[in-house]
């Protein structure tokens, strides 16, 4: 009795263990998944913010590159103003050149007619007086320096023209090339600035996805918290299930060892009875009980007195026993819809591997395959491992199973297996390392107990 109470606190220890085990390793890996989020989103605000700032750079360097294309503007209105001057100016010397070339011309075309008909030396020899003829010399010269004068003017502006127009091709040159230099910058600038946009806006959409992921995980986490919760209340559930069942079994042994040793008491005085029932009849002629027999006839005495409790073979009846099948409870069966889509749920994963801990759905344990097709078929939530499964139902025997049904491999409250009934014995399972999801039957590997879901 003492060992069966210390291996059933063993089972109870274990089971608590593998509640908090699980549990905890669960929790720790939400937060470790929260935290890596946490520390992706706090690296991607870091990012966002040199983005963000190197946008600002990008963004104050194309206002100073306007501010330089708006001077550059400027200036290039006074030079327009100054070009259209100029030309003016141009103009104006054009007409005076124009004008002193047709003077010139006529001069030279006199000089030459003149030359012909009469030269310096005919003025001299014509003259009247030598006053006359120094007269005539002197004119002649005049009129060659002013004709020298003119000539020279002529060139100086056009010289001039020629000078302003190179300065003011050259500034013109000078201020295209620097707009057109400073036009490539703003181009590059705002084509920097686009992509730093881009940059920063998809750094944003990852720091939102980060985001959605850690809500995600912190909602993840309080449903499995939650379903820790609920598997602790499964588990002590089932433990109390388990105490009472070993309680009731303790309760009829001691029932039936105590109507054993009430049988056992009462048989030996019905086996001396029977034997004495022969000298009983001589006992009604007194001579005999006078005789020297009276030492004989002393234990028999005795005995007569037992043999008013043979009423108490009426507790005898050992079928006392007979409460303990309490577990035979009657239950309504699992509706056809119901098991019908639970074992084609259940079909769906033939064949994928078995992994220890495997919820799914590319791998599974025993009671993480059972979890996930009632979750995905029923939408139930029963329990993460066998235990809070237990109790996800009513147990009944094995034989009473029908399809979708779950089957229980070990003692209630320490099981170690469970699998989805198909009916008629057999059942779909994952069932060890290095096996895959498949069928099974229990003439080869026979379930315990059932439970109706």
């Amino acid at each position: 009795m003492k060992k069966s109470i210390i291996s059933a606190l063993l089972v109870s220890t274990i089971l608590l263990g593998s509640v908090a085990l699980p549990a905890a390793a669960l929790a720790d890996e939400f937060d470790t998944k929260i935290q890596q989020s946490e520390n992706k989103i706090s690296e991607l605000n870091g990012q966002e913010a040199a983005a963000s700032a190197q946008l600002e750079t990008v963004r104050a360097n194309i206002e100073g590159i306007k501010a330089q294309a708006a001077e550059l503007q400027a200036q290039q209105a006074k030079l327009n103003e100054s070009i259209t001057k100029l030309g003016t100016e141009i103009d104006k010397l054009n007409v005076k050149i124009e004008k002193r070339d047709a003077s010139i011309k006529e001069q030279a075309r006199s000089a030459q007619v003149d030359s012909k008909a009469n030269n310096y030396i005919d003025a001299i020899l014509s003259a009247d007086s030598i006053s006359s003829a120094v007269t005539r010399v002197m004119n002649a010269t005049k009129l060659v320096n002013a004709s020298n004068d003119l000539m020279k003017q002529q060139e100086k502006d056009k010289k001039a023209v020629e000078s302003k127009k190179v300065e003011t091709e050259s500034k013109v040159k000078e201020l295209n090339e620097t707009a057109a230099e400073l036009e490539g910058q703003k181009g590059q600038l705002i084509d920097q600035e686009y992509q730093q946009q881009a940059l920063v806006s998809q750094i944003a959409a990852e720091r939102t996805t980060e985001e959605d992921k850690k809500a995600g995980f912190l909602q993840e986490k309080a449903a499995a918290e939650a379903a820790r919760a609920e598997q602790a209340r499964l588990a002590k559930l089932a433990e109390e299930q388990a105490a009472a069942a070993k309680l009731a079994e303790e309760q009829a042994a001691a029932q039936a060892e105590a109507d054993a040793k009430v049988q056992s008491e009462t048989q030996p005085t019905i086996n001396n009875e029977t034997p004495e029932t022969t000298p009983v009849t001589p006992e009604t002629t007194p001579e005999i009980d006078s005789g020297d027999n009276g030492e004989e006839t002393q234990p028999v005495t005795p005995t007569p007195t037992p043999v008013v409790p043979t009423p108490t073979p009426t507790p005898a009846p050992t079928p006392t026993p007979a409460p303990a099948p309490t577990p035979t409870p009657t239950t309504p069966p699992a509706s056809s819809g119901t098991g019908a889509a639970i074992l084609a749920e259940a079909a769906k994963h033939i064949g994928k591997p078995y992994v220890w801990g495997a919820k799914g759905p590319d791998s599974f344990d025993c009671s993480g395959f059972t979890s996930y097709v009632y979750r995905v078929a029923a939408g139930r939530e029963i329990g993460g491992w066998t235990v809070p499964q237990e109790s996800a139902g009513t147990q009944i025997s094995v034989s009473q199973a029908v399809a979708g049904d779950l089957l229980f491999w070990g003692s209630r409250g320490g099981t170690y297996h469970v699998a989805i009934s198909t009916g008629g014995g057999n059942y779909i399972h994952a069932p060890a390392p290095g096996q895959n999801v498949t069928y099974g039957s229990s003439a080869y590997f026979a379930p315990d107990f059932a439970v109706r879901m």
